[in-house]
């Protein structure tokens, strides 16, 4: 009985939050959605301002539970960087040893492109701010190599050309570079404040 009240509530506490944090632009994952929409719908209603919500897609760092072929976004979905478990989402304040420790961990199968969440990193993140991502490689498995794109390194992963620790290391590398100026920013004591709202909001992935 609890869990069918709770269908009910939870969606309205949500929508509120997006009020009370402030939020002119709530950010979340796709399964945010419904409720962003349940809030411009309602907002108007009750005078207040209507959000413009962004959503994304990226992936968990852990091993995406299994559905059926025919619904996959569920899966992504079900897949996504979620404050509440730590280990699975990366964050914008998260140190360059806490990065290397979680993608170290992360599922990464040879071979496997599809709900791939290094590979995600790789084509939504680093190729957002970069045009070359370097693979770094021991000169025993190779010499290193240099990508332009991402379907070039999609192809080569796919191939078993590129090892998942390997891939591991060279994002966490990016990831960090990527991050650290927003890193630095927000240790500063003047913003400590503005992390712990954003962190309340769920903003920080």
């Amino acid at each position: 009985m609890f869990d069918d009240q709770a269908q009910y509530f939870y969606p309205l506490m949500q929508s509120v939050d997006v009020k009370y944090l402030g939020q002119d632009i709530p950010q979340g994952g796709m399964d945010q959605r419904k409720v962003h929409v349940l809030a411009r719908e309602v907002f108007p209603k009750l005078k207040w301002k209507k959000p413009v919500p962004l959503h994304n897609h990226l992936m968990g760092l852990a091993e995406p539970p299994k559905v059926s072929k025919d619904v996959k976004i569920e899966k992504v979905i079900a897949a996504k960087m979620s404050k509440s478990k730590p280990w699975i989402a990366i964050f914008i304040h998260d140190s360059e040893e806490e990065i290397k420790q979680k993608l170290l961990k992360a599922w990464c199968p040879i071979k496997q492109v599809e709900f791939n969440p290094l590979l995600e990193l790789v084509n939504y993140i680093i190729f957002h701010e970069r045009k070359e991502f370097l693979i770094g490689r021991p000169l025993k498995y190779g010499e290193s190599i240099s990508f332009f794109s991402y379907k070039e390194l999609e192809k080569e992963y796919a191939y078993g050309k590129i090892y998942p620790m390997d891939l591991k290391l060279s994002v966490s590398r990016e990831i960090s570079k990527i991050i650290e100026p927003i890193r630095r920013h927000f240790e500063m004591p003047s913003n400590k404040k503005l992390l712990e709202v954003f962190e309340q909001a769920g903003i920080t992935r």
